[in-house]
């Protein structure tokens, strides 16, 4: 049976980020320009969003110039209250706004408005604040400009099919060129089509091998229809005949997402598992129909009585098996299950398939895995909590629950992880999360506590793990470069901080902040000068910026020095400072606890050889909370 949908119009590329970037020397261009608009519609009026960063000063009295492809339309109205006007050291913000007005002053920035022979707007900076190299500036464009006045117009699209640029250029007070960059941007048609949409099986997991050792595992399935699923161990079953149900909240209610937790699993066992459906379509008269019309009807009854039709006339088949030997097995593609299966009214079926790839656990993708690894995605309301983020390409993400091992998650190429940890009962828990990268260096340990109900589902999300660092060089005579380096998320902005130890307050500026790009493989290095450095002991440490995620923690802090004056070894972690990040709390007692009973150097803080009540006591001596 086909599903038929209401004719729609939808918005393609409703937000256009196309950044061309000049074909000169990187020293003349301004970094990562792009311009974000509410609309690609030709002819219709549009807001604009322009961020790029700068590589050489912007001096004071110096210009911005925007100039728009001519085929662009100003309305009169369009004066400064239509443009915004910011600037942040970070790509995400936050971004601090600078006062507008027709001209320039000393307090306020000039917006100009060229529409006679070319379309150019023009921001003519005060006598008072310059914009320094390294600058994110944001300008905006249209009725999303509200500081100060709020924007009443917007610049109107080019009427016609096809791409335009936008060119940015920056001058000095003397209108002198300094640097510039160009954008593109496309002009696309609405497309108004009806769609028919076929029932399908999708995503189903486990399917392929399973690690050693592993009892227990979340079967599931997508549909994308709603529908009430149930499972057998024969094929061919009829719907009505089979009495295994999918995990559901409520005996009544159709779902997208189907979850079961199958347990009782040993090692070298092969299970299959054979999935059926109805759908929610025809309640009002109690009629369902058959997916295939050449299949037979047989109607079979409700709880109530109420006859229905047999809907369903095609097996999803899942199989997975575990590894009878230690070490072997996890996400093996070799199962043969049925991806994305056709429930439509062509009689015809993808089912039979190859295996969807994700199964398994420690030997593919992010895990819906059993054995040491945490399952995810999890299943849908399920008592517990959700937790996802990003750690280091091609790792392990430990879990810790009161300080205490509970799985692991494996991280993919992009450093992405997410991972389920069931929690049936209420109560107060810390969980923490640490990673080794692939060199071996650990990341300080994130952690959180809070409060959960019986019964209820959190999801943390966003988490960050702090980049990994190191340096070449534990001391340095002044004005020689300190390298720092390792490994975060790829494509992620890091940001490096020396500065002196001392037992005060250190001022912004002692600070020497340096941040670059990371690398696709997460490799990270950024070179320190310390050129006009006093002598003496210095401390550096990183953290890692993802675009409308937001930024991490600081790594741990690794000491270093300039001239003569002596380091303390840093390895001992005195005062019980386990992750070297100036403070004594949680996150330092999580990590004691995950090394109780070992000679772990750090956490054995009276050297004993052994991590036990001795050293918690010395923790709770130097807790600063």
């Amino acid at each position: 049976m086909l599903i038929r949908t209401v004719k729609i119009s939808l918005i393609l590329l409703l937000f256009i980020i196309i950044n061309f970037f000049l074909f000169v020397d990187s020293s003349e261009a301004l970094y990562l320009a792009s311009d974000r608009i509410s609309t690609s519609w030709p002819g219709v009026a549009s807001n604009h969003t322009m961020q790029f960063r700068t590589t050489e000063n912007i001096p004071l009295s110096g210009k911005i110039i925007i100039e728009f492809d001519n085929n662009f339309i100003f309305p009169s109205g369009f004066d400064y209250s239509d443009v915004d006007f910011s600037i942040s050291d970070f790509s995400g913000g936050p971004f601090a706004d600078r006062a507008l007005a027709s001209s320039s002053s000393v307090s306020f920035d000039g917006v100009g408005i060229a529409t006679a022979t070319e379309k150019i707007i023009s921001i003519n900076l005060n006598s008072a604040s310059c914009i320094n190299a390294g600058k994110y500036v944001k300008i905006e464009l249209g009725t999303n400009a509200e500081y100060g006045e709020a924007g009443q117009e917007r610049i109107i699209n080019p009427a016609a099919l096809d791409s335009y640029r936008i060119i940015i250029r920056t001058y000095n007070s003397a209108d002198t060129y300094i640097e510039r960059a160009q954008i593109m941007m496309v002009t696309v048609e609405p497309v108004n089509f009806s769609v028919l949409s076929r029932k399908r099986y999708l995503g189903a997991s486990p399917i392929g091998w399973l690690n050693f050792g592993t009892a227990q595992t979340i079967m599931s399935l997508q549909t994308n229809y709603p529908a009430r699923c149930r499972y057998s161990t024969a094929s061919g079953t009829l719907f009505a005949d089979i009495t295994n149900d999918f995990s559901y909240a409520s005996s009544t209610a159709y779902y997208l997402h189907h979850t079961k937790i199958i347990e009782g699993l040993v090692n070298g066992g092969s299970y299959e598992y054979y999935v059926r459906c109805i759908n929610d379509e025809g309640l009002s008269n109690n009629v369902h129909e058959c997916v295939y019309s050449n299949v037979s009807t047989t109607p079979f009854a409700t709880a109530s009585g109420t006859p229905i039709l047999q809907l369903d006339c095609v097996d999803y088949y899942i199989p997975f098996q575990i590894s009878s030997k230690e070490g072997e097995g996890g996400g093996d593609d070799s199962g043969t299950g049925g991806d994305d299966s056709d429930q439509d009214g062509d009689g015809s079926s993808s089912g039979g398939g190859s295996g969807s790839g994700s199964g398994g656990g420690g030997g593919g993708g992010i895990g819906r895995g059993a054995g040491n690894y945490l399952p995810y995605p999890p299943p849908p309301g399920a008592p517990g909590v959700v937790f996802t983020g990003w750690a280091y390409p091609g790792t392990e993400v430990v879990v810790l629950k009161d300080g205490i091992e509970v799985g692991k998650s494996l991280t993919g190429t992009q450093a992405d992880f997410g991972a389920y940890l069931e929690v049936l009962n209420r109560g107060i828990y810390t969980f923490g999360l640490w990673a080794a990268d692939t060199a071996g260096r650990k990341s300080n340990t994130f952690s959180t506590t809070f409060w959960m109900e019986a019964g209820t589902q959190t999801t943390i999300s966003d988490i960050i793990l702090a980049p990994t660092i190191a340096l070449t060089k534990s001391s340095v005579i002044a004005g020689q470069i300190i390298e720092a380096f390792g490994q975060t998320v790829p494509g992620s902005t890091v940001e490096v901080w020396l500065y002196p130890e001392k037992s005060g307050d250190v001022l912004d500026s002692e600070i020497t902040k340096k941040d670059g790009l990371v690398s696709a493989s997460g490799e990270w290095s950024l070179f320190l000068n310390t050129d006009n450095l006093t002598d003496g002991p210095y401390l550096v440490k990183a953290r890692t910026t993802i675009i409308d995620a937001g930024t991490s923690d600081f790594s741990a802090i690794l000491k270093t020095n300039i001239g003569a004056a002596q380091i303390e070894p840093s390895g001992i972690c005195e005062g019980a400072d386990l992750n070297h990040d100036g403070r004594v709390n949680l996150t330092d007692f999580s990590i004691l606890l995950y090394h109780w009973g070992t000679d772990d150097e750090c956490a054995d803080q009276n050297h004993d050889g052994t991590v036990n009540l001795t050293d918690f006591s010395i923790m709770l001596f130097y807790w600063t909370g």
